[in-house]
């Protein structure tokens, strides 16, 4: 019997990714893209069950903007938590218990001068990252409470070439487009540190995830400490002469369990 995954947030950045993986990944796995509104419970509850049976549900559907979540607070809350909470109460009315992977973020962190630990204890700085801290405490609750295997994972600094909005490598690219190499380039946050990884490559690791049904708390992320002026002077075509801006900081995963489960499960990121 094939293994029956639905999946939130198809259609975004890491969606796509995670789809493809897991199309091509395995024959025996079935992809069941959510096409509901998780803000409205009784639409939710319909797609759930037009979906039928699940083994997994791999729920990426969030409001991921930082400064779009300040601008539209309500909107944001209704997506990152009341649809957390709606399809997990959607999945109880029709007693389904299938493994429940929750896609959070490191911004649950507050910035440390020292690798984040899944233990580290939460304090978001952001109004996304609150929002995404609670939508974490609401799946805990609501799967422990009704017997539902979950799995929190939290997405340190994705970078993809099909971003737009204002992400970072984005917006730098539009800076770059018109931007005179002969004069200084103002950089807020140049000396900070920051966990980059691909959204493809955090794709992969979600979708195993899934596949071998983890459950816990694990930070998805290289582990490996990044200058944002060095991620920055990558995508430029010529070497830029920085001019740094604002107070560096540092958000850095430890990804020591991550390590340990993709070698358990002979996974690769690459």
């Amino acid at each position: 019997m094939k293994q029956r995954i639905l999946v939130t947030g198809s259609s975004g950045i890491i969606g796509g990714h995670v789809v493809r993986f897991l199309t091509a990944k395995s024959d025996e796995t079935e992809i069941i893209k959510f096409s509901g509104d998780l803000t409205d419970f009784q639409n939710t509850r319909a797609s759930v069950l037009t979906a039928g049976r699940v083994d997994s549900v791999i729920h990426l559907a969030a409001k991921v903007e930082v400064e779009s979540s300040k601008m539209f607070p309500a909107q944001c809350y209704g997506v990152n938590v009341g649809g957390t909470i709606n399809i997990l109460s959607a999945i109880a009315e029709l007693r389904q218990t299938p493994n429940f992977f929750l896609c959070s973020s490191a911004h649950i962190y507050a910035p440390q001068n020292h690798a984040l630990t899944e233990e580290t204890v939460p304090e978001p700085v952001s109004f996304y990252g609150r929002t995404k801290w609670m939508s974490e405490k609401a799946a805990k609750d609501i799967c422990s409470a009704l017997g539902i295997p979950l799995c929190i994972g939290r997405v340190f600094s994705i970078h993809d070439p099909k971003q737009g909005g204002s992400f970072l490598r984005p917006s730098i690219l539009r800076r770059l487009d018109t931007h005179d190499f002969n004069l200084p380039f103002d950089l807020y946050g140049a000396d900070s540190i920051r966990d980059f990884l691909s959204a493809e490559k955090a794709a992969k690791i979600i979708g195993s995830l899934g596949l071998n049904k983890y459950t816990g708390t694990v930070n998805i992320g290289s582990g490996k400490a990044t200058l944002i002026r060095d991620f920055v002077q990558q995508l430029a075509a010529k070497k830029l002469d920085f001019n740094p801006m604002g107070l560096p900081d540092c958000l850095l995963a430890d990804t020591s369990r991550l390590d340990a489960f993709m070698e358990v499960n002979g996974e690769s990121t690459e």
